[in-house]
């Protein structure tokens, strides 16, 4: 019989965070101002702060941030390097914008590129990087990273959908490249139900966001791009700035509980933990463990699920793996397959307790001793 169970997940609002929320919309839908308003304006202020860029610009979606990057930078016709460990949007995104899409191996130690299949991978036609924070890392070679692109004359955007507050070397996520894209997914650190973020200290970028998420409108209403209705409302924008506003609270707590995950797994065995490189302060988006070649992670999962109400999940599958993109798979892979298939992420939400965290750590070490 199963004593507790836990979510993998769950969003955090306070009950004060509710009241303040419910008051909010009241107040929105009072105004009759649902669009364009004062809350965009107060979400992206939070969000030029928290990245310390010049510009930030509100979307529906995080993939939409994407393909206006993509657009801006001329991306049609030419080859984008994607990580194969990424999320499918990465990809899609480059395809919508008209780009050829090439995915690269990671490496486990980095979750980011490996460097000799990104120089491999290079050609005449790459015109750019999408370099994803996975789980909410930074990768320690991050300044390689820009430097390679730079020596090759390649923008970089950054996939910080997992790096809300992030930093490495005291520069922030979504600072690092060209533009940053972050996500409001139900599921990520900061949500408003869904929506994105576009952040950038190019102005003309941000101008060309602010016009494509209006139907390429420039300020006198005449069209100069193909855009869409891509704005962010004022309820979601409302929802995202009342839930960023306790953004450092809950990256404090994100990183305890990954510190009291670590502490329980100083001396076990069949699995190891990631070590973060110096100078980083991770988003802690996921907390995930790397299994021995000879543990089952699907039957470690299952095991954890219905025996002791635990839910974990893998990372994401290797993008090539999608049946949509696996033609994208030209078998350099390896590394990347490796990793996803042996990261196992546990349970990480604000209101997760210790005692839990403690639970989920026993459960987890025993189910793997029952596999030696």
């Amino acid at each position: 019989m199963t004593l507790r169970t836990i979510p993998f997940y769950k969003p955090e609002f306070s009950k004060e965070q509710r009241q303040l929320i419910t008051q909010s919309i009241d107040e929105i839908l009072e105004s009759g101002r649902l669009m364009m308003g004062p809350w965009k304006d107060r979400f992206e202020a939070q969000f030029r702060d928290i990245s310390g860029c010049s510009e930030a610009v509100s979307l529906n979606s995080a993939t939409t941030a994407l393909q206006i990057a993509l657009e801006y930078f001329g991306a049609k016709g030419c080859d984008v390097l994607v990580p194969a460990g990424a999320f499918l949007t990465d990809v899609s995104s480059v395809v919508f914008a008209g780009g050829n899409p090439i995915l690269v191996d990671i490496r486990a130690d980095t979750l980011s590129f490996d460097f000799d299949d990104l120089e491999q991978k290079l050609t005449p036609r790459s015109k750019g990087i999408i370099w994803v924070h996975l789980t909410g890392q930074i990768s320690s070679d991050h300044e390689r990273l820009i430097a390679f692109a730079r020596t090759h004359n390649l923008f970089v955007i950054e996939d910080a959908a997992h790096a809300h507050g992030a930093s490495i070397d005291g520069k922030a996520a979504g600072s690092l490249g060209d533009v940053g894209v972050f996500s409001f997914y139900p599921t990520k650190i900061v949500t408003a139900g869904t929506g994105g973020m576009l952040t950038t200290c190019d102005g003309k970028l941000a101008e060309f966001a602010r016009q494509m998420r209006m139907f390429g409108k420039d300020d006198k209403g005449e069209i100069l791009h193909l855009g869409n209705d891509w704005f962010l409302d004022e309820i979601r924008a409302c929802v995202g700035t009342h839930h960023t506003a306790e953004l450092e609270n809950q990256l404090a707590r994100r990183r305890q509980i990954a510190g009291r995950y670590n502490d329980n797994f100083t001396s076990t065995c069949g699995f190891n933990v990631f070590n973060v490189p110096q100078g980083h302060l991770p988003a802690w988006y996921h907390y995930f463990v790397m299994l021995d070649d000879h543990v089952d992670r699907k039957l470690i999962s299952k095991q954890l699920a219905d025996e002791d109400g635990i839910a974990t999940k893998p990372i994401y599958r290797p993008l090539h793996h999608e049946k949509v993109f696996c033609h994208l798979d030209d078998g350099s892979l390896k590394q990347t397959e490796q990793v996803l298939d042996r990261a196992l992420c546990l349970p990480l939400y604000v209101g997760l307790s210790d005692d839990d965290v403690d639970y989920v750590s026993d459960r987890l070490v025993e189910r793997i001793k029952s596999h030696a």
